[in-house]
């Protein structure tokens, strides 16, 4: 898992969250002119005191999805962008969606085999509210659109596989110089 990581504050105690690297000085004890006073010494405790706090709100579990990259949204944007994966020595295709306001007979997908596109289009609407979903992604070279399997989860999630084969790499043009004809 994945550790919060907050930017190392100018106040004194302030720390990099999860760890124990205190910095000992305040931001006014770097300052030319700081002379010691009481107001100043109330000063850096309340901000020791604001940065403690914050550091315990930032490293509760309520940020742990965002921050460990378990929330479907985070999944299905880095899925977007890395398409193939490895699982057990073997490439696949594979897209993760976050469906979850939608039934799974709300929701379409189909191929366009001129674009070499994929939709999910889902949709739901009652008399208080209206919900509309659509991502067109490209299928990338090696994927073969009728290959696709379609899973919804529990979570829903829509879970969107299939197999990858390595696309062959053309021949590299070689630079050649082509001789004129004279007639």
């Amino acid at each position: 898992m994945g550790r919060c990581v907050s930017a190392p504050s100018l106040f004194r105690n302030s720390k990099i969250a999860g760890t124990n690297n205190n910095i000992s000085r305040s931001f006014w004890h770097r300052h030319p002119t700081y002379l010691p006073s009481p107001i100043g010494h109330e000063f850096d405790k309340a901000m020791s005191q604001m940065q403690h706090e914050f550091d315990r709100v930032i490293n509760s579990s309520f940020w742990r999805p965002f921050v460990d990259n378990q929330h479907p949204s985070v999944v299905e944007t880095y899925r977007l962008r890395n398409p193939i994966v490895e699982d057990n020595g073997v490439k696949k295709f594979k897209l993760e969606f976050d469906i979850r306001r939608f039934k799974p007979e709300d929701v379409k997908i189909s191929t366009d085999a001129q674009k070499k596109t994929l939709t999910i289009e889902a949709k739901y609407s009652d008399e208080n509210s209206k919900f509309e979903y659509q991502r067109t992604i490209s299928v990338p070279e090696g994927v073969t659109p009728a290959d696709i399997t379609c899973t919804y989860k529990s979570d829903g999630v829509l879970l969107l596989e299939a197999p990858y084969i390595e696309p062959e790499k053309p021949e590299p043009v070689k630079d050649t110089v082509i001789s004129i004809d004279h007639k």
